[in-house]
């Protein structure tokens, strides 16, 4: 029963994507601009939890038990590669079907009724998140939405949950700008019922400012929010080198507001006041994420970690510990493909392709992808420092006995 449920919406998604392509460019300017701000940020979310799917998939068919990197509580609520597939696909199929309505509306001149169209889609999703229903893993859910409360507001104690929806939002940091840019669309009003009510519906809609306060705001959020989590555990456990990943943070911000203003002038064909500032953040947060990635994040000793391999005598290469998970060629693949996408953003210094908004989002979903290949090695370098620290504790334990028994 469930197999001809998920069919029949695959083929309803597939309907729902023809639909699309067959009336947005039928519609004026007005409603292709509002069309993008709408939907454009719920495609990298729903990304992302397909590809977190595969990610739980793929630990169990490597026989990696990634639950442990958890606590014991949250370990329980882990829900299957199924489940997390299921709420995708709900996820999309309501985002998709909106769309849809919205772009069959919108054709036929129905504006005040396409107006509601995003208003559904935000509703249903977030309530798809909270509702306590006993559907689609309910307590996985819920678990999901405590997480990203307590990841919201970091003032206690920094779990492994907390600290991996944290790191995977910062990927998701462009759909959060607009998300922001969305909300400000539907609380100023019936953008396209207004337009019509004046007579001219192909006039320009009037569009967030993306410049303004609340986006920038939300575009920073996550970085934010991981800064406050490496300065919490750097206080609570004395580790210093999470200030060391705190000013790796703290070089996004000037990155991320900068890149949103060379946007515009991008997008308008002007030439950027700041360019060489912009280069230069860009470049500092990207090359300093790089090394992280690699040295800290997924534990391949290179610049400072002993065992790094040399270059003709020149150049030292990342190497990888003795008990690797994976194939060599994966590490070489994701190692090379991590530097290009942390330096995509060079595609801007090319033409006018930023101003396409086609490929804003192909760059947003390839963060995601990134971030994706990332999981799978911090996974097993979490793993790895779980199994250090138990060969480390379980002789203490044995002398403890052995004392206890004399």
């Amino acid at each position: 029963m469930f197999r001809d449920g998920k069919v029949a919406a695959l083929l309803w998604c597939c309907a729902c994507v023809f639909t699309i392509v067959v009336f947005i460019p039928r519609t004026n300017d007005a409603v292709q601009s509002l069309f993008l701000t709408y939907f454009q940020p719920m495609l990298p979310l729903a990304f992302a939890v397909w590809l977190w799917g595969h990610n739980v998939q793929r630990f169990g068919a490597l026989s990696i038990d990634y639950g442990i990197c958890f606590s014991a509580v949250d370990r329980k609520l882990l829900p299957s590669y199924g489940s997390i597939y299921r709420i995708a696909l709900a996820l999309t199929t309501i985002c998709l079907t909106c769309a849809a309505a919205f772009a069959v509306l919108s054709n036929a001149g129905l504006y005040a009724a396409a107006d509601f169209a995003p208003v559904a889609m935000y509703f249903c999703s977030a309530l798809l998140l909270v509702a306590p229903v006993d559907v689609l893993s309910m307590p996985s859910r819920l678990f999901f939405g405590e997480t990203l409360q307590r990841v919201l507001l970091p003032l206690q104690e920094v779990s492994w949950s907390d600290f991996l929806l944290a790191d995977i939002m910062t990927s998701l940091s462009k759909s959060g700008g607009d998300l922001a840019k969305a909300a400000a669309a539907m609380m100023a009003g019936p953008t396209l019922h207004m337009l019509a009510a004046r007579g001219n519906p192909a006039a320009g809609a009037h569009m967030p400012d993306p410049l303004a306060l609340p986006v920038l705001c939300a575009l920073c959020a996550p970085y934010a929010i991981r800064l406050v989590q490496c300065l919490l555990v750097a206080r609570a456990t004395g580790n210093r080198s999470q200030l060391l990943n705190a000013l790796k943070y703290a070089t996004a911000f000037p990155a991320l507001l900068l890149t949103a203003a060379e946007h515009e002038y991008h997008v308008a064909g002007r030439p950027y006041p700041h360019f060489r500032w912009w280069l230069g953040a860009l470049a500092l947060n990207s090359l300093y994420s790089f090394y992280w990635d690699l040295e800290m994040d997924w534990d391949m000793p290179w610049l400072v970690q002993p065992g790094a391999r040399h270059f003709l005598r020149v150049v030292r290469l990342p190497a990888l510990k003795p008990d690797a998970f994976y194939r060599r060629g994966w590490y070489v693949w994701a190692v090379g493909s991590n530097l290009v996408l942390r330096l995509g953003w060079a595609h801007r210094l090319v033409g006018r392709l930023e101003a396409r908004s086609e490929v804003a989002l192909g760059m947003a979903l390839l963060e995601v992808f990134r971030r994706y290949q990332w999981t799978f090695i911090r996974v097993e370098t979490e793993i790895r420092k779980i199994r250090l620290k138990q060969a480390h504790e379980h002789p203490v334990n044995g002398l403890k006995a052995g004392h206890e028994a004399e």
